[in-house]
């Protein structure tokens, strides 16, 4: 009896191990080796559809298409047409990026300078830690607010999205503090993104937003198609 279950915490283990080595290799990239400075290279009609989750329930919420309208030197332009899931409604919208995906409006908000938490940096390389300070101002109701955090390249890995896609991408983590106080809460934000140079985008983008250290609100978005225009 000794013997069997000696066997049995023998066979357990041996599961557990395999099953942590199987999550381990789900990370792994197929490309040991990230790209060096990858190069951004877009044109008109490129676009990715994404699905928007809400990161507590898993409930699907909107599909989120992103498409290309202009690109030049200093800014990335894009239509975003986002469909509700519970109604069917679709609204359409103009963002505006900067060359590296930094977002500087996006039809309620103007950043400045660009918010670096939809983005990555032009020397993007694992290891790599910055700070960095935004403002955020909403064009129709007047109301600034200032973000202050730290950014970091954490792993380049591979991470699987919708669809059954998966990509080899860069990893980088967001925290930040948001000012002014409001009603004596203090606001801070999370973001964890995944950039794949195979997109030319972030394929993940996990965000969360605290109040006085308490969870409010949390999504993912993750793709599920890119689709290439081609020349």
């Amino acid at each position: 009896m000794l013997g069997f279950r000696r066997l049995a915490i023998a066979a357990a283990f041996a599961l557990a191990s395999g099953c942590a080595a199987l999550a381990a290799d789900d990370t792994k990239p197929s490309d040991p080796n990230p790209p060096v400075n990858p190069k951004i290279e877009l044109a008109r009609g490129d676009q990715w559809t994404y699905e928007v989750k809400d990161d507590i329930t898993d409930e699907l919420r909107v599909i989120l298409n992103l498409a290309v309208t202009d690109v030049t030197d200093s800014e990335i332009d894009v239509r975003a047409r986002y469909t509700v899931v519970a109604t069917n409604v679709e609204t359409t919208g103009v963002q505006v990026f900067d060359q590296n995906w930094r977002q500087k409006e996006n039809g309620v908000t103007i950043c400045r300078p660009a918010c670096p938490e939809t983005g990555i940096p032009a020397d993007i390389e694992v290891g790599k830690a910055w700070s960095y300070s935004f403002e955020s101002s909403k064009i129709t109701a007047p109301a600034n607010f200032k973000f202050a955090g730290k950014a970091k390249v954490v792993s380049w890995e591979r991470v699987a999205v919708a669809n059954g896609l998966s990509f080899d991408a860069f990893k980088l983590v967001f925290d930040s503090a948001v000012t002014p106080v409001v009603n004596n809460r203090k606001w801070e934000q999370h973001v964890e993104l995944w950039y794949a140079p195979a997109a030319n985008r972030y394929v993940k983008r996990r965000l969360e937003t605290r109040q006085n250290g308490k969870l409010v609100e949390a999504t993912v978005e993750t793709l599920r198609d890119y689709h290439r225009r081609e020349k």
